[in-house]
């Protein structure tokens, strides 16, 4: 009879940092950019990482994520996802930790980035422009996942919406989505379906450099709704 193995303790609740870390889409001179935060403080003292924190204890994932983007960065999103749960044993050299990632939206927006007491600077980068080394973290991957998903996301769900204003033309809309998957679309399909959706409610029409007058709509959400329970999907 092989002898019985003694079963491995499981370690001390209070051993583990549960935190969230937030990878910010924003919409601004017609280009996707990310906002990164430089820490000060070690670990990985001068990299590059996500807005994020621990969890507070009465806090659900969701609003510690929330409370911490504006904390950190001064902002305030359009539309918050869940992405993936970061836990290789070895991402924080303090102790075990856990990373509850998310992926957020945001409109294009005039205020200048903030951040905390723990942090150098922060700024803005092209997505297709981000630093190649001195990540913090695991922060390089949860971006680099989170740009996979938010491609993967615009083939079945108009989320490319959420970074624009509430009012807005074909032409700003199209070019999100060409910067986002980084291809051409055709135009003409892609007004087509778009409009075949049912989802833009005419506005109004403002002056063009090209002359004719261009026309602005606006998202109708109950319409969005109703057609997701049909299980449509929106992609381009």
């Amino acid at each position: 009879m092989p002898p019985s193995r003694k079963a491995a303790r499981p370690t001390e609740l209070s051993s583990f940092i549960v935190s969230v870390d937030s990878v910010i889409f924003a919409y601004m001179n017609q280009a996707v950019y990310i906002p990164l935060i430089m820490r000060a403080v070690e670990p990985f003292q001068n990299c590059w990482s996500l807005p994020g924190g621990p969890i507070l204890e009465k806090e659900t994932p969701e609003s510690a994520c929330l409370r911490k983007l504006e904390e950190d960065m001064g902002l305030k999103v359009e539309y918050l996802e869940q992405l993936y749960t970061f836990g290789a044993p070895d991402r924080d050299p303090r102790k075990r930790a856990f990373s509850i990632s998310y992926f957020a939206l945001i409109a294009e927006s005039e205020e200048p980035l903030s951040w905390g007491q723990d942090s150098r600077t922060a700024q803005w980068f092209h997505i297709d422009q981000l630093p190649e080394v001195g990540w913090a973290f695991d922060h390089q991957q949860i971006v680099q996942m989170a740009i996979k998903r938010l491609r993967a996301k615009l083939s079945y769900e108009p989320i490319g919406l959420s970074l624009l204003a509430e009012e807005f033309s074909l032409s700003e809309l199209k070019r999100i989505y060409d910067v986002i998957l980084g291809t051409e679309l055709d135009r003409r399909n892609f007004q087509k379906k778009l409009k075949s959706t049912g989802l833009l409610i005419p506005t109004r029409t403002v002056p063009s450099p090209r002359g004719k007058p261009s026309q602005l709509y606006r998202f109708d959400e109950a319409r969005y709704k109703q057609l997701k329970e049909e299980g449509l999907s929106f992609g381009f």
